[in-house]
């Protein structure tokens, strides 16, 4: 049974031997090839990104909303309409779309 476990030992430590390229042993790096630059292919123009054309941004011009702070007056105005068809009278804002409430 033992030389069994040896066999399968020794065959299995053949497997994990790393083989290839990478794995090889640090030695001189190759030399790198620099080609002359060809006259008939034009190089790329730079990169420029589209956006921040138009100048900068106006914080201005538009009004900072927290989408969760919006959702939660949605829901609170919602709770109390539906409260308010029960007859219930929960204090809240007075001003609900625009029509007094209280």
């Amino acid at each position: 049974m033992t030389d069994l476990i040896h066999r399968l030992a020794a065959w299995v430590s053949l497997l994990l031997i790393p083989r290839g390229a990478h794995r090889s042993p640090p030695g001189r790096p190759a030399p790198a090839v620099h080609l002359p630059p060809r006259a008939d292919v034009l190089p790329l123009p730079a990169h420029r990104s589209p956006y921040g054309l138009d100048g900068p941004l106006d914080a201005t011009a538009t009004r900072a909303v927290r989408p969760y702070v919006t959702a939660h007056e949605q829901w609170w105005r919602r709770r109390e309409l539906a409260l308010a068809t029960l007859g219930l009278d929960t204090p809240g804002p007075y001003w609900i779309h625009g029509v007094e409430v209280a």
